[in-house]
């Protein structure tokens, strides 16, 4: 009897460690993430921005070639989306299966990642998430979330909520950034905590003109990301 329930208990831990390899272990193709970033800074890049997007798994996969497919947000027009985020006011794009925020500078100061993930329940990442259950989020920032606001889980206008919902997401997904907030750089070993805080959350990668790379994991970031 002893033996039954203890082959039993180890057949369940076995198959909850394949359910969440399944879930948590299906990354976005590498080489198919540097072509959807460079695909955002051709048709959105206006100064600081953040962008997230959430499409099909397949154009996340191996080969897909979002400047190709006449089906890679076809319609969330580059021209209405640079209008709005480039706005000083309530720079905020909403659209079919793209969001997307400049930096507000009235009434109140706010970052891009914070205007796209605040209020957590009912923010506009929060709205794009829940038109696709199970398919492939791109969370994009220009510069990397600043450790003095976004990535301080003291503050009020931080980003925490924004990076739960991202967790909780079932299908493939990548946060990713190109530079270093300037006045971040210079900072190893803070931002190596900043950055684990968010690789614990979602796979965190930096995406530069030549190539993306996986920063690593809530324990161990890689020196290539955290300096300029």
């Amino acid at each position: 009897m002893v033996l039954i329930v203890l082959s039993r208990a180890l057949l369940l831990v076995s198959l909850l460690h394949l359910y969440s390899q399944s879930v948590e272990c299906e990354p976005v193709d590498i080489n198919t993430l540097h072509e959807i970033t460079r695909f955002f800074h051709q048709n959105y890049e206006i100064g600081q921005y953040a962008v997230a997007i959430n499409v099909p798994k397949k154009q996340c996969k191996k080969g897909f070639k979002p400047s190709t497919s006449r089906d890679f947000l076809r319609e969330d027009r580059n021209v209405d989306v640079r209008k709005i985020i480039s706005a000083d006011k309530n720079p905020v794009y909403e659209g079919k299966e793209l969001i997307a925020a400049g930096v507000q500078t009235t009434p109140n100061p706010a970052h891009s990642e914070f205007l796209l993930m605040n209020p957590p329940d009912d923010s506009p990442l929060t709205r794009l998430l829940n038109k696709r259950k199970n398919g492939c989020v791109v969370f994009y920032t220009l510069n990397s979330p600043c450790m003095k606001t976004c990535l301080n889980d003291r503050g009020k206008f931080n980003i925490i909520g924004g990076l739960n919902k991202l967790k909780n997401y079932g299908g493939i997904k990548a946060f990713v950034f190109k530079n270093i907030w300037h006045h971040d750089r210079n900072r190893t070993n803070e931002l190596r905590e900043k950055f684990q805080m968010i690789a614990s959350h979602i796979p965190l990668y930096r995406c530069e003109p030549e190539n993306c790379t996986l920063c690593g994991s809530n324990t161990q970031i890689k020196g290539a990301c955290l300096t300029n």
